[in-house]
């Protein structure tokens, strides 16, 4: 399955006593996205998070990057990058290759202020990355003691939609899991800036525009369109 949707009784939930970034972000889930919503006016926003490890249950985040994508643009104007302040001396391979290594850093956040940023900035838009459940997860997991739950968007994964777009199979094109550096060389999108969470966001949100224009040619026109499983 390549897509989530946040069923009714999920975003019929409580607001309950959470902090306020997180009773105002519940609200915006009241009135849902119609189905019918033309893909140029949905809210996209493609993001990445760089972390300790590869297991959302005790690996921490890194950092976190964001870029909103809306009528087939991508806007970095209001892109989001931050990395979080480091209070372990984690230095595991995952870590050395993102370059976070623990010090001190004069604009890292600590891990509540990443993340009420990051919910401010998505609102109720349709959250976009690359094998995109990870990403969901190890937030969730970051969510779950200020906020009791996790995040309720609707999301789409780059890496099971370019299947939908070319289900073929073999030498050429692998049966399992792309990385994004195999659809990086496919698409002919130049990877700079690569394992660093706003650089494969932007990255992320280049090919997912290829994808989407490649599946317009095919009839997906609005978001109830995109979200069929085929």
């Amino acid at each position: 399955m390549w897509f989530f949707r946040s069923n009714k009784k999920r975003n019929a939930e409580p607001e309950g006593d959470g902090p306020a970034f997180w009773k105002d972000y519940l609200r915006l889930f009241r009135t849902p996205l119609p189905a019918q919503t033309p893909i140029q006016e949905v809210p996209f926003v493609v993001f990445d998070t760089e972390t300790t490890g590869v297991d959302p249950a005790k690996d921490r985040i890194l950092s976190i990057g964001a870029v909103r994508v809306r009528n087939w643009q991508i806007d970095i104007s209001g892109s989001l990058e931050c990395t979080i302040a480091r209070h372990d001396s984690n230095t595991s391979p995952a870590v050395v290759i993102h370059g976070i290594l623990p010090k001190e850093r004069p604009n890292d956040l600590e891990e509540r202020e990443a993340l009420e940023k990051f919910v401010l900035m998505i609102g109720n838009s349709v959250l976009v990355g690359h094998h995109v459940g990870f990403d969901i997860a190890v937030i969730n997991q970051a969510l779950k003691p200020l906020t009791g739950s996790g995040l309720k968007n609707k999301r789409v994964d780059t890496g099971a939609l370019s299947k939908r777009v070319n289900p073929v199979s073999g030498p050429v094109y692998p049966a399992g899991p792309l990385s994004l550096d195999d659809l990086c060389k496919q698409y002919r999108i130049r990877p700079s800036d690569r394992h660093t969470a706003a650089g494969d966001a932007f990255i992320t949100a280049t090919l997912f525009l290829k994808l989407l224009s490649r599946l317009r040619n095919r009839g997906v026109h609005n978001l109830g369109d995109l979200l069929r499983r085929r």
